[in-house]
């Protein structure tokens, strides 16, 4: 028979063992890089959520920026200032300035960082804090999509707790015709080459035609052409690339 105190023991032992368990729960719920699980993660995922929308809207404000600017976010040497916008010079009396595939997709890698910082500086603090350092984008434009991926690993700190995020984990990638617009824009231009006064027209229509793309060309000023790019198929709203050819 069992006696009181061999009882006794064996309540102490199992009480142990059951405060140990659920402390070492406790434990491993609440530390460590997840925080407070109950709590912290839905502020993690609610700024997760804000930062890649922001970051979305960016990039397609961004595209259509550089459509408007034939490909530039920082104004080139050559170009006509409009005041709240300006136009490139492709061709300039003799000279080729078209910018290369690179060269647009840095322009649009430079928007897209300029603009996610004013995202997180805007972004509610309660009771937590946000730390970051610049971004750097990379962006790729393919035939019919843009690819945009954010190097930009973030820390929300919330008392001892810290998560990290990695917006490399969740890149942005949307419909667009842009390569196929610079692909009409590269031949328009560089056929200046042999001829700076003509061009094969109905060359650009029927390549135009192929990438269900619109084209105008419109006398501007100054013995200069304003050449429209145009698409209706790959978003709402249409999409405009121009640029300027002086002869």
């Amino acid at each position: 028979m069992i006696n009181n105190k061999s009882q006794t023991t064996v309540f102490i032992i199992l009480a142990i063992i059951v405060f140990v368990v659920i402390a070492i729960f406790l434990i491993v719920t609440n530390s460590g890089n997840n925080g407070p699980i109950h709590f912290f993660k839905s502020q993690v995922d609610e700024i997760k959520d804000g930062i890649i929308q922001c970051e979305k809207e960016n990039a397609r404000d961004g595209v259509k920026r550089i459509g408007i600017q034939g490909g530039y976010f920082n104004k080139p040497q050559y170009s006509d200032d409009l005041g709240w916008a300006f136009i490139p010079y492709y061709y300039y009396k003799g000279d080729i300035l078209i910018p290369n595939k690179s060269v647009i997709e840095n322009e649009l890698s430079a928007y897209v960082d300029d603009k996610l910082i004013y995202c997180l500086q805007n972004i509610p603090a309660y009771d937590y804090s946000l730390k970051y350092d610049l971004p750097k984008t990379t962006t790729t434009i393919s035939p019919g999509k843009i690819k945009f991926v954010v190097d930009l690993p973030i820390s929300i700190i919330k008392g001892e707790s810290t998560n990290i995020l990695d917006l490399r984990d969740d890149p942005v990638e949307f419909n667009s015709s842009l390569y196929e617009i610079y692909e009409v824009s590269d031949f328009i231009t560089k056929t200046h080459k042999e001829n700076d006064t003509l061009f094969c027209a109905n060359c650009v229509v029927e390549m135009a035609k192929e990438r269900n793309l619109y084209v105008d060309l419109i006398e501007y000023k100054d013995a200069t052409t304003l050449v429209m790019l145009s698409e209706n198929h790959t978003s709402k709203e249409p999409y405009l690339f121009e640029f300027l050819n002086k002869y």
